[in-house]
């Protein structure tokens, strides 16, 4: 499977996004007296993490477009979802058992793409496609 463009881009924006949060983030801690070195691998772990989430997700999507049967399509995209969701928990529970890491500071982070996506279409530079449906006239218009 090839990795398309639009993968590569959006994952790219993420990318910068996270970066640019968690560059705020950690000023915030600087302003409040309390960051030390586990706010940086706690951020790295935490953003990082997030960034591949987001890709790994990209992934699926791009092979569920890519399935010609809609039901194994349907059963990749449940294990992917469920394989993402036990690391990010595993990940979460990293950041707060082992002492080397701020938990907080792993924890924030993993809503930066959700932040960055909100952001990104506040800023007008994403701008979701209207979706088409099916009307009973036989033609196909927009939503």
């Amino acid at each position: 499977m090839k990795l398309q463009e639009a993968t590569k881009r959006e994952t790219l924006h993420i990318a910068v996004g996270t970066l640019a949060f968690s560059v705020i983030m950690n000023g915030v801690f600087v302003l409040l007296g309390k960051w030390d070195m586990t706010v940086l691998w706690g951020t790295l772990l935490g953003g990082g993490f997030a960034v591949a989430n987001f890709f790994f997700l990209a992934l699926s999507v791009q092979k569920l477009a890519a399935e010609t049967e809609e039901k194994k399509g349907k059963a990749w995209m449940q294990m992917s979802y469920n394989m993402r969701m036990l690391a990010t928990v595993i990940v979460g529970i990293v950041g707060v058992s082992v002492p080397c890491f701020s938990w907080v500071a792993v924890l924030i982070p993993l809503l930066f793409p959700r932040v960055t996506i909100l952001a990104m279409q506040l800023l007008g530079m994403y701008k979701p496609e209207k979706a088409v449906v099916n009307n009973d006239k036989g033609g196909d218009e927009s939503v």
